[in-house]
């Protein structure tokens, strides 16, 4: 089992019994993944009913689904369901269903169930339902939804959020906002700080809300949280009826916790400019969470954990020193500071319950003020000596049913006078209030919080009339010691049973191997998957690859270390690649250009070899990446006949082949820098990039050449899920064998053929607009992924060193573009042979050009480079991306293109439109 350890010791207890319950499910119903699985329900389920612990949020949640008729049909629920809390469903569902079969058919119930679920798992078992509770799985469903509704009907006619007025909360219908988990008001009271659920975003923010009518203000964290320096805010997880952030006094600044990297850090925000002016990196501390101002603005009090002890600490926000103030073997947590900074207040777990606890600041002593077995939540003062918080409590003078008190455990709003001790109860909720806060109207105030009902949090008010109960803290108990926790069960560590894992322990297929589909516009499919073994804590791993294209395939055993900050792995591959070497002139004889075609010249690149790879991460968006290896590389036509006139040309011509046999020794660097947030259709906003540099040094007979590699991307999004995105690839390699890139087709050059460039010298850029057209489709083959649709442009070019210009009216070298007038006399045809048809050859072996009259060519155009522009639409089919492109080639001069292409229907021709139909994803 790996599990945390930092938990207070009662719930520290139950995680364990928890966790352990996996263990024997997963030897009682074994998994693999051949066979079926047994929903998330059962599992997590029963785990918690072994645990046996209700929080008072996981009993608000059943509750609440039992009275709002919520409840799902679980023998057809899996996963998460479809509800807004991952809890609800798996968690506190599963429990309740488990705690229902043993309210009906006992404890023997539950273990005929899970075995039947055994056999319908393993196979030769019928359905589980039937066979150990005799029941149907809709009348299973029916059974459970009443004995829910049945156990929750003493709390029917409790409150509802409709009846303290408006929800103040975002309304999600006209915002992209829904719900609000904490808030927080400032000092004036006209403005409320809410984390709320960025639906647009899929981030959590903290917006302003007006106090008067619930509209927002601002969105301080607006835009992703990694372009505000951090990765996201801290959620509170089990503790989430504490508080999130804290106003400074003056009203000017937000204080509250984010994550940044490996540790959590302090945010202090300016809510006027939204810029952020302190962010304290919490080192000596792990996971602090609910910060308060000291009413002098210099302090800010939070709790935290060392050693896994939370206690309450103080920030000097001058010398940012840290301060233990409580430093005691008990959970302590959201503190607050008094109106005169003299004393904190703060919530203690002792005994199994949360409980409200004085430090005073002066003295160092610490005192108990709520008493009970009841919860109680963080505390905020109404004045110099009331507070209002949250409380599981009921009327002590009102005795309760075993099963009411059992079932209810409610948070409620409550205030408390420091001075007489007097309590007052200000709600009686069905779901829960909680995150009780002041608003302050000059002279007069009113109370805000918090509140649950049908899956969804809401804000509301209450002004303080007359309470619904009064009683004393004297009446729940009286001060007395302080016991922590003592589990029922004692177990010795056995020193000797400690041990290292080793290297390889429990290897284990990790999840169903994927499997990936392409199409390339010319037609190429494309085929892989991956099959993953890593042990228990995942930093050691084998990967097996495999992958073809076309006929062409990718075979690759690899081993990866992941226990440290330095990753490294180990890999043995055979690979062979095709690309389309139609390039006369560079690898064979020009002569031979019109008898070649396209897939005439398909060669080959095989490499088989080794190599070792390092990662380094500076931070989760930059790392630098090393490797080296050694490698056997053979290109050559698959056409012998080709392959030997191309040998013999290029020997001729460069004194060696451009084609290249022999063995590489590759050392290489690299520097990525990856910002770029992705949606279910690929990337939405961000950066990437990657800047490499590769050698292979002159070894004895090794080949030597040099290369470098930039890839920079980047997507500014527009709107919700639209984006500008915009990539620039540049390449160059030298060396007596230099390494060359093909490249062309999908979203690398539209229009084009695949892979119809190459060269030791390449570079093209890309421009695309996306759009969202349609977000889903309902088809007569089910619901398919929407369609979206893109405006796409683009420019590039490869090229050889010494390679000759295609262009006729240059006998130089290749040249991308240029604006200079000059004339030129197109190639209109060539002379043919009347008995083949096809070009005759001259004395010297070369077609015999036909060239029209001389023309003026000027205004800018691209020489060899090439360009196109066009739209088309995307969409997802078996979980793949489809794309349907119309394009337009160009060289941004008609007249040029008239003479370039006069022998093949010059500018119509060449421009008229081309459809692809791909499979793959947009860069």
């Amino acid at each position: 089992m790996v599990l945390p350890i930092d938990e207070p010791s009662d719930q520290l207890y139950g995680l364990v019994v928890h966790e352990l319950t996996h263990q024997f499910e997963f030897d009682i119903i074994p998994t693999s993944l051949v066979r079926r699985s047994v929903p998330l329900w059962v599992n997590e389920g029963l785990s918690e009913y072994e645990r046996g612990q209700w929080t008072p949020t996981d009993l608000m949640q059943i509750r609440d689904a039992a009275v709002s008729d919520t409840v799902p049909k679980m023998s057809e629920t899996d996963g998460y369901g479809n509800s807004n809390s991952p809890r609800l469903v798996p968690y506190n569902l599963g429990h309740a269903v488990f705690e229902f079969i043993e309210a009906k058919f006992g404890k023997e119930g539950i273990r005929q169930f899970m075995f039947a679920l055994r056999k319908s798992v393993i196979g030769g078992g019928e359905d589980a339902y039937e066979e150990a509770l005799r029941m149907k799985k809709d009348e299973f469903d029916q059974a459970f939804e009443r004995y829910l509704k049945d156990r929750f009907k003493p709390f029917r006619d409790k409150e509802r959020p409709a009846d303290y007025g408006r929800d103040l909360s975002p309304n999600k219908e006209k915002t992209s906002f829904a719900e609000a988990l904490s808030i927080a008001p400032s000092p004036s009271g006209d403005l409320i700080a809410a984390v709320t659920v960025n639906r647009k975003d899929r981030e959590f923010d903290i917006v302003l809300i007006s106090s008067k009518d619930g509209s927002i203000v601002r969105n301080l964290t607006k835009g992703f949280d990694k372009d505000m320096g951090f990765d996201h805010l801290v959620l509170m997880g089990q503790r989430f009826e504490m508080p999130w952030l804290s106003w400074s006094p003056k009203g000017d600044r937000l204080a509250y916790f984010v994550r940044t990297e490996k540790e959590r850090a302090l945010v202090i925000q300016n809510v006027l400019t939204r810029k952020i002016e302190d962010r304290i990196p919490m080192k000596s501390v792990d996971e602090p969470e609910s910060p308060a101002f000291a009413p002098d603005g210099k302090t800010i009090a939070f709790a935290a954990l060392r050693g896994g002890i939370g206690d309450i600490y103080s920030l000097d926000l001058a010398t940012k020193e840290v301060t233990n103030l409580t430093d005691d073997a008990f959970a302590d947590a959201a503190p607050v500071f008094s109106p005169d900074g003299r004393y904190l207040l703060y919530s203690r777990r002792i005994s199994g319950s949360q409980k409200l606890f004085r430090f005073d600041v002066a003295t160092k002593k610490q005192t108990q003020i709520t008493f009970g077995t009841q919860d109680e939540t963080s505390a905020q003062f109404i004045d110099d000596h009331t507070i209002v918080f949250s409380s599981t409590a009921t009327d002590p003078a009102v005795p309760l049913e075993p099963e009411v008190a059992k079932n209810g455990n409610i948070y409620n709003i409550w205030t408390l006078d420091t001075t007489t001790g007097e309590l007052r109860q200000y709600t009686d909720a069905l779901g829960g209030n909680w995150s009780g806060v002041v608003l302050n109207e000059g002279k007069t105030s009113k109370i805000a919080f918090v509140s649950y009902y049908k899956g969804e949090y809401g804000i509301h008010t209450l002004e303080r009339k007359e309470p619904l109960h009064t009683a004393a803290t004297a009446d729940f108990g009286e001060p007395g010691q302080n016991i922590d926790f003592q589990a029922p069960l004692q177990h010795t560590l056995v020193k000797e049973n400690v041990r290292k894992k080793g290297t390889f322990e429990k290897m284990f297929l990790e999840g169903r191997p994927p499997i990936n589909v392409g199409v390339t516009n010319s037609g190429d499919i494309f085929g892989g998957s991956q099959v993953s073994f890593g042990d228990v804590l995942g930093d050691q791993q084998v990967n097996l690859f495999a992958a073809s294209i076309s006929q062409y395939r990718t075979l690759s055993l690899s081993y990866v270390n992941l226990s440290r900050r330095f990753q490294w792995a180990v890999q043995g591959y055979s690979q062979t690649q095709f690309f389309y070497g139609a390039l006369g002139g560079v690898f064979f004889d020009p002569a031979y250009t019109p008898f070649i075609s396209r897939d005439a010249a398909i060669a080959t690149r095989s490499v088989r070899g080794g190599s070792i790879f390092g990662i380094y991460p500076f931070s989760r968006y930059r790392r630098v990446e090393i490797s080296g290896g050694v490698v056997q590389l053979n290109e050559e036509y698959n056409d012998p006949g080709l392959q030997e006139i191309a040998q013999g040309y290029q020997q001729q011509t460069y004194g060696q082949g451009v084609f290249r046999n022999g063995t590489l020794v590759p050392l290489g660097a690299a520097f990525v820098q990856e910002t770029t947030v992705f949606r279910e259709f690929g990337p939405l906003a961000g950066n990437t990039m990657r800047l490499a540099y590769d050698i292979s040094p002159k070894i004895g007979s090794t080949l030597s050449r040099q290369t470098v590699d930039v890839d920079a991307r980047h997507y500014l999004r527009l709107g919700g899920s639209g984006l500008l995105a915009t990539r620039f690839r540049g390449f160059k390699s030298v060396g007596d064998f230099p390494d060359f890139l093909y490249f062309g087709g999908n979203s690398e050059l539209r229009g084009y053929d695949y892979l119809e460039f190459a060269g030791q010298n390449t570079a093209f850029a890309n421009a695309e607009l996306r759009f969202p057209l349609i977000e889903a489709a309902l088809t007569p083959i089910g619901v398919i992924g929407g369609i979206r649709g893109v405006f796409f442009a683009g420019v590039g070019g490869a090229w050889f060193n010494n390679q000759p210009s295609a262009d006729p009216c240059n006998t130089g070298g290749y040249k991308f573009m240029t604006s200079k007038a000059e004339i030129c006399r197109p190639i209109v045809d060539y002379q043919r042979d009347p008995r083949t048809g096809l070009p005759a050859a001259g004395p010297d072996g070369n077609p015999i050009l036909i060239f029209g009259a001389p023309q003026t060519i000027s205004g800018f155009r691209l020489k060899d480079g090439r360009a196109s522009y066009g739209f088309g639409l995307e969409t997802f089919a078996l979980g793949f991306p489809i794309h349907f492109d119309w394009s337009w080639r160009t060289l941004f001069n008609k007249s040029w293109e008239d003479v370039l292409f006069s022998g093949n229907g010059g500018s119509s021709s060449f421009r008229k439109p081309r459809f692809a139909l791909w499979i793959g994803y947009d860069f």
